[in-house]
Parts: structure tokens; sequence; C-alpha cells
């Protein structure tokens, strides 16, 4: 897939820079993230087909009209509706419908990056790799570096950005896990020999 999306850097926003990290986890399902854009988008409580009609409409479901509209409703229902409710920041009624709270934690049009992953084949692939407390402070401390950083720097710098995690645990998370997943994406480019680490000139838009 392509991307213009934008994490971090110069005059642009980083998507979840006021987000709680408790949130996260919600954050990881394409469905939801375009639940919030319709919701965000209209800014007013609408019902459960009107949501089940918005979210058929802009996701490219292979199966019947009728079958998309049953999965979709079903979904909401059972799962993203009541977890975004649990998460405060939509208030959800079987009978009225879904708004979003008057000051919720994830405000919609902080998340267009996001959004932009979502869309292709490898978008729950993407969301499930970055949306995570560490590697989204990561991409945003390497957006404001324009040369290579050390392993050993960047855990400095995470702790310095008010990461709860120790030097230490953060440099070997890092090595191991973190930055090898952002690589696996293309937001990054890690050498494990020199240990330096480095995001990609053109951002998000080189994820294929």
């Amino acid at each position: 897939m392509s991307s213009e999306a934008s994490f971090g850097g110069g005059s642009e926003r980083d998507p979840l820079a006021d987000v709680p990290t408790e949130c996260y986890d919600v954050l990881r399902h394409p469905r939801r993230l375009r639940l919030l854009e319709v919701l965000g988008t209209y800014r007013t409580r609408l019902t459960l087909e009107e949501l089940t009609t918005e979210l058929v409409e802009r996701e490219s479901l292979e199966v019947s009209t009728g079958q998309a509209r049953h999965d979709v409703r079903v979904s909401l229902v059972h799962n993203h509706l009541p977890r975004l409710a649990e998460y405060d920041i939509l208030e959800w009624d079987a009978e009225t419908g879904a708004e979003l709270v008057d000051e919720p934690p994830v405000h919609p049009a902080d998340l267009a990056g996001l959004l932009a992953l979502c869309d292709g084949d490898r978008g729950q692939e993407l969301l499930d790799a970055l949306v995570h407390p560490v590697r989204m402070p990561v991409v945003s401390v390497l957006s404001d570096h324009k040369r290579p950083l050390s392993v050993e720097q960047l855990a400095s710098e995470l702790v310095a950005h008010g990461v709860d995690i120790d030097p230490e645990q953060a440099r070997v998370s890092l090595y191991h896990s973190h930055l090898p997943t952002l690589a696996d994406i293309g937001v990054l480019e890690f050498d494990h020999d020199s240990g330096l680490v480095v995001r990609h000139e053109q951002e998000l838009s080189t994820i294929q």
C-alpha cells in the first residue's frame, strides 16, 4: 500500500501525542478508527443503522451488501461500540445509537495518519505494529533527528520524552523487538551491526 501518513516532525502533530497509552489497544483495529472518523465527521448521535451504512460504504468488503451489513452490524454491537464506550471515547445505547463524548481522549481529527494505514491488505498488520506505547514515541523521536541515532541514544531519548520504561530495559527491547518490527513495516532502517537507527526520509509513504 502507499500512504501519505506523517507521524511527528516539522509542523505536523503526532496523531497520538495526547492520547493516553491505555487507549492504544482500542486503536489497533481499522473499523474502530473508521467508526471514530464517521462520528467525528457528523458530530451528532448516529443510530446503529446509520453507522452500519457509513462503514459498509467506506470499507471494501468482498461479500454481498446484505451480508456486509449483517457482519458490520454484529461487530459494532458485540465488539467495537462497547470497546470504545469502555474507554470513554463515545456513548453507546442500543436504542438511540452512539456519539462521541464531550471531551474524548481520542479526537478523530488526530487520527488521519493512522486512518491512512487502514487502506489495503496490510492495514491490520501495520496498526498492530505501529500503535504501541514505545513504538509511536520511537517514530516521533526519530522524526526530530536528521541523523542516525544509536540504540543507546534512542533509549535515553525515550526516557527523556516520558516513556515509562527503564533505560536498560528500553535498550534491550528496542534492539530485540521494537526496532526490528518497525523496520519490517518500512518505517525505519536499523543496522544490527552498528546499532544505528534512522527513520526513512519519506516517512510512511514508502510502505508497500
